[in-house]
């Protein structure tokens, strides 16, 4: 007696053919990427009334001018409040998915619910990016070479060290710029600069002290009074074109033609983020009867640097 089944024929037997040997596993594997880092160090405003192409106003307050002792029978003498205005205009940022309701129902994914995690996950690469961008057009750049003027002066052997941190510690501390808490500065630095500054025996990883406090996303350690974040997001040429820390001024412009990598020192109230519309998941409604549906992610923001000399970039191999 034959077997019933998909395949060919044999003798008693059928025998089923490779095509229907394919098992399609319910896990659903995604490309490793970067999500936000720079969000949890902004100075954040939210103006639901603001729309594409307004401007959000943060104010500046100057500090007073100094007091000091008093003379009895003397009035106090009193002073102006100096205070000055930056703004950030907002604009539309989205992206959007489209699928057919004939592949909806083919499909043994829920391709929906995949749409909406890739749309998550897209607006978290392009908002961290925008950030980083508005940043890196603003503070002062030191080498991890001390005689490097330019990009073009850094040398392969030139990594991501502590001298180069000292640095940029003391110039933040000689404008009194202020610690986030009133406790660390923050430097958001490449896994490859993080590699080697981990070698310091002054270094504490972030397991060690967990508990004191909840631990930024992407924290992994402290050094004296920077806490460090690692993202891929930070500019280097060493990745690929179309990668989201891709960098064209880094890639091969080393004195040895190396790609170079950027870390960025940051103290409070070095920039900020204006959210005119928190973003949104938004779909199209009906379209061509039903036939095709989309999802996008929506949202209206600006950003911005405050203060250009609370920002410090490090630029090693």
């Amino acid at each position: 007696m034959a077997y019933s089944g998909i395949g060919t024929s044999g003798g008693d037997r059928t025998q089923l053919s490779e095509a229907v040997l394919d098992v399609y596993s319910l896990d659903i594997l995604h490309e490793a990427q970067g999500i936000m880092r720079y969000e949890e160090f902004a100075v954040l405003r939210s103006d639901l009334q603001a729309a594409p192409g307004q401007t959000v106003q943060f104010t500046t307050y100057s500090d007073v001018t100094r007091g000091g002792e008093l003379t009895e029978g003397t009035n106090l003498s009193t002073y102006a409040m100096s205070a000055s205005q930056q703004s950030i205009t907002v604009s539309e940022y989205g992206n959007a998915i489209s699928v057919s309701e004939k592949l909806l129902q083919a499909s043994y994914d829920n391709l929906l619910g995949e749409a909406a995690l890739l749309l998550g996950r897209d607006y978290a690469v392009v908002r961290d990016l925008a950030v980083r961008d508005a940043i890196v057009g603003s503070g002062s750049t030191l080498f991890t070479s001390s005689g490097a003027a330019a990009v073009g002066d850094v040398l392969e052997d030139d990594k991501m060290d502590i001298e180069t941190l000292r640095v940029g510690i003391e110039n933040l501390q000689t404008v009194n710029a202020p610690k986030f808490m009133s406790d660390f500065y923050v430097c958001m630095v490449h896994p490859h600069q993080a590699a080697y500054l981990k070698r310091d025996p002054d270094w504490v990883s972030a397991h060690q002290y967990a508990g004191s406090r909840n631990l930024f996303n992407g924290e992994i350690g402290r050094w004296e009074d920077v806490v460090f974040i690692t993202t891929t997001h930070q500019g280097n040429g060493a990745a690929g074109v179309s990668a989201p820390g891709y960098e064209a001024d880094l890639a091969g412009t080393g004195a040895g033609a190396q790609d170079l990598y950027r870390a960025t020192l940051l103290a409070d109230q070095a920039f900020a983020i204006a959210d005119g519309l928190p973003v949104e998941l938004r779909d199209n409604g009906v379209e061509d009867f039903g036939r095709m549906h989309s999802l996008a992610w929506y949202g209206i923001w600006g950003q911005g640097v405050l203060n250009s000399d609370h920002i410090i970039h490090m630029i090693s191999s």
